[in-house]
């Protein structure tokens, strides 16, 4: 926003945001062209009223932002009141996301909110106090990302699949998966898989700055093919434990080496009937591509 006003404007940009620069939600990349550009970012401040003269803004004052976040993640801002600044301006924009209004939409119903904003569903099941209505995204969890949204509107279409056939259970053999954010800076990947992200290259032009033109250039063929190639080091892996046999064979398929197995249960090292050795599957595999070549043969005949 503050880029854009820069461009169609003729003045000058200041940017004030409740978190520090560490915990600023951007894309590093966004936050260094806004500076690049002329950008002036103000980090840990708060509005705290908006000043004018015969209807029009003349400033803004604002006060210390101490903190964002309480001690168990939530958004809860406190302020320092008597640490403020007046900013002189001539216009204010308003950039702070969206909050969910219901009206009479729920009226009627059991289904409850937070403080009128926020829907209270189950965890697993994504279902409200009233059976019929199943919410996600951030009309559940408040302002998180895209993904986080499309991870509970397949978890709510699976509960509404279930709850219009009766008989079927909301919860039972699910599988919920409960993952953690994979911490890259202590992660153990070969250099030779480091695959550096391709980056579109910058040319800040002066008299771009004043235009609605992008800076970025087009990435080059070569460049394309090794982001389409390369691992992203997620570290999200996922095993069926009802079907796994231990074989160990995605270990050996994984081009990318991000599956290892190992034994954590040595008392349980046999508890699996068969020989599930190399040489076996091998030895399986081609049993099993000979029964079907025949079996097609046979069909054709």
């Amino acid at each position: 926003m503050a880029r854009t006003v820069t461009r169609i404007g003729t003045g000058f940009a200041r940017l004030y945001c409740l978190e520090t620069d560490a915990e600023m939600p951007t894309v590093p990349d966004e936050k260094n062209e806004a500076l690049a550009e002329g950008v002036v970012i103000n980090n840990c401040w708060g509005p705290k009223r908006i000043l004018g003269e015969n209807g029009k803004v003349t400033g803004v004052e604002f006060m210390r932002c101490l903190s964002v976040r309480d001690e168990n993640g939530k958004f809860a801002p406190r302020y320092d009141e008597n640490d403020t600044v007046i900013v002189p301006c001539s216009n204010v924009i308003v950039s702070i996301g969206q909050r969910s209004n219901w009206g009479s939409l729920l009226k009627g119903t059991r289904a409850e909110t937070e403080n009128g904003r926020i829907l209270q569903v189950a965890e697993v099941t994504f279902q409200s106090a009233e059976p019929d209505i199943f919410g996600g995204g951030d009309a559940v969890t408040g302002p998180k990302y895209t993904i986080d949204a499309i991870a509970s509107g397949r978890e709510g279409a699976i509960s509404i699949h279930r709850y219009v056939h009766p008989g079927h259970s909301l919860t039972l053999a699910r599988n919920p998966r409960d993952f953690k954010e994979f911490d890259k800076r202590n992660a153990a990947i070969p250099a030779e898989k480091r695959n550096a992200p391709a980056r579109q290259e910058q040319r800040h032009d002066a008299d771009k700055t004043r235009t609605l033109q992008d800076n970025r250039i087009t990435l080059t063929e070569e460049q394309v093919k090794l982001e389409a190639s390369r691992c992203l080091s997620c570290g999200a892996t996922t095993v069926d434990q009802n079907k796994c046999i231990g074989c160990g064979i995605c270990t050996t398929r994984c081009k990318f080496d991000a599956i290892h197995l190992r034994r954590i249960r040595p008392e349980f090292a046999n508890y699996i009937n068969g020989d599930y050795s190399k040489q076996a599957i091998i030895k399986h595999g081609i049993k099993r591509a000979a029964k079907l070549t025949i079996k097609r043969i046979q069909g054709k005949t």
